[in-house]
């Protein structure tokens, strides 16, 4: 007899965006365990504003992106810079984590991009990789246990509506029948 092993759902999606390929690359490749995540790649704001939008988001998925702040445009020059990308994706949903990766001369944005809504924002040096799997599970972590906490919740509020249907019906029951 063979046995059938549903494969776990994935739900949490990464998105990578940099104008460097070789260092998303680099960054891809340093994410523990990537099979437990769907991962995307982008190299322009605009593609990766333009894949969010077709997205139908659920209540249960994480999104988290790590976005770069520079982008370069050999033609035209008028892509998206990080914080315009940061301010799109919080439009398009306000649950996604942003994390800004800073340059040496970006460091002055950081408390900014917080503002903006980024989750944080982390410098783009040897640590980085360390750094970015921290944030991954902490990001998981925090997302699970507000999900738990919101079920447990809605479990409390039913049990409570439960409680005051029962007494509802004792009282109606106590108030008519039991004088017969």
């Amino acid at each position: 007899m063979k046995k059938f092993k549903l494969k776990p759902k994935i739900d949490t999606n990464i998105y990578l965006v940099d104008h460097d390929p070789a260092f998303i690359l680099t960054v891809n490749k340093s994410i523990d365990n990537t099979e437990k995540y769907n991962i995307r790649t982008f190299n322009s704001g605009e593609k990766f504003i333009a894949h969010l939008k077709g997205l139908k988001f659920k209540n249960n998925d994480i999104h988290i992106v790590f976005l770069g702040y520079k982008y370069f445009d050999e033609g035209s020059n008028t892509l998206m810079n990080g914080i315009e990308i940061l301010e799109a994706t919080k439009v398009v949903n306000k649950d996604i984590e942003v994390v800004m990766l800073t340059g040496p001369d970006e460091g002055s944005y950081g408390s900014y991009v917080m503002k903006c809504g980024a989750y944080t924002f982390i410098p783009k040096n040897e640590n980085i990789h360390l750094r970015i799997n921290n944030i991954i599970m902490g990001i998981i972590s925090q997302k699970r246990l507000t999900q738990k906490r919101r079920r447990f919740i809605i479990s409390l509020k039913i049990i409570i509506g439960y409680i005051l249907l029962f007494v509802v019906i004792w009282v109606i029951y106590k108030i008519f029948f039991y004088k017969l």
